[in-house]
């Protein structure tokens, strides 16, 4: 483990999410009338054919050599990589090279995700939405365009759902009128840039004030991709029926789906995994089955997803390569997203 990995706001690892208290599943309408357009809703555990990926597909990994390295699993150029800045402070955010410069394209030719809080821990969403942060904002734009890299995918707040991350919604109108300003900032230095407005799975409601996770969308002028983290928990993906059950929150990836499209957007699942921690269901070929089927159906709707291969013991333990934690999942995922 590097010396980044290992500080407190280490760049690859992400807060290990607790259980939800109460897991509320709420089927609307619409997506019961359409729920087969936004997943494929297949009654049976049978590998899709063909098979292959046929859009922008990656994998996390703080440099190149680590992503690369998902590509000699699969057999395909990894599209897209997943990144997180170390969030200690504004400099390490928002004017330090790292992660951008890591990834030349020379030595990455796919595209950025980067996950971003909102402030640092000791800033707040009040502060936020005063425009007292604007010129950290600024700074980002041009840091990522001194590095070639002004047309990321930005996970603004990512996760802004979960109690865990400490830039979790508390008051919503706070929250929105901080994320449209930084937003405004960000894209005066770095135009090209999207801005990935991504919640997480199996949290319907926003912790610091109980309402509705839709509650917390910006406005369609400062969002590019509306995306969703979604792992396999809370509950886990064991059956049809639990697939559907999940799927279809509030805070579920069919939703999501229908959403982005209903507003013009492309959705995107920048982290999506097995779990091998308390609630998750393990090995889960099905699961792998069921992301695969969701991604083909939406294909022309999808901006990218990614594969969050951790293998960490206080982390989600995904790990399909290096090392196989998951085997028979590991095979399903090859027979699948694999080079055919």
């Amino acid at each position: 483990m590097s010396g980044l990995q290992a500080s407190l706001f280490a760049v690859g690892r992400r807060p290990r999410r607790p259980r939800p208290a109460i897991l509320t599943v709420v089927l609307v309408l619409g997506l019961l009338a359409a729920g087969l357009g936004a997943c494929s809703g297949s009654s049976n555990d049978t590998d899709p054919s063909p098979a292959g990926v046929r859009w922008v597909s990656g994998a996390n990994g703080n440099y190149p050599d680590a992503v690369n390295a998902w590509g000699t699993f699969t057999g395909n150029k990894v599209g897209l990589a997943v990144v997180f800045t170390v969030r200690k402070d504004w400099a390490s955010m928002v004017s330090a090279d790292w992660p951008a410069s890591a990834f030349p394209r020379d030595r990455f030719p796919g595209e950025l995700s980067i996950a971003q809080p909102l402030y640092p821990p000791d800033g707040n969403e009040a502060t936020c939405a005063t425009g007292a942060y604007d010129d950290y904002w600024r700074t980002f734009g041009t840091t990522l365009t001194k590095h070639g890299r002004a047309d990321a995918y930005i996970r603004l707040g990512w996760e802004f759902n979960g109690g865990y991350m400490y830039w979790h919604v508390r008051d919503p109108e706070a929250w929105k009128a901080c994320f449209r300003r930084e937003v405004t900032a960000l894209r005066s230095t770095a135009p090209g840039v999207k801005i990935d407005w991504n919640m997480n799975a199996h949290n319907d409601t926003l912790p610091g004030s109980g309402r509705d996770v839709w509650d917390a969308y910006p406005g369609d002028e400062y969002v590019d991709i509306v995306s969703i983290d979604s792992y396999d928990h809370f509950p886990a993906s064991a059956s049809e029926t639990t697939w559907n059950r999940q799927c279809h929150m509030r805070s579920g990836l069919c939703t999501v789906i229908q959403f982005a499209r209903a507003h013009g957007k492309k959705f995107a699942v920048p982290e999506w995994g097995l779990v091998r921690s308390n609630g998750g269901g393990g090995d889960n070929p099905f699961y792998i089955h069921k992301m695969y089927e969701t991604f083909a159906a939406n294909a022309k709707d999808l901006a990218y997803e990614a594969y969050y291969n951790n293998a960490e013991p206080e982390n989600v333990r995904s790990s399909l390569y290096q090392p196989s934690l998951n085997p028979k999942a590991s095979k399903r995922y090859l027979k699948l997203f694999g080079a055919q």
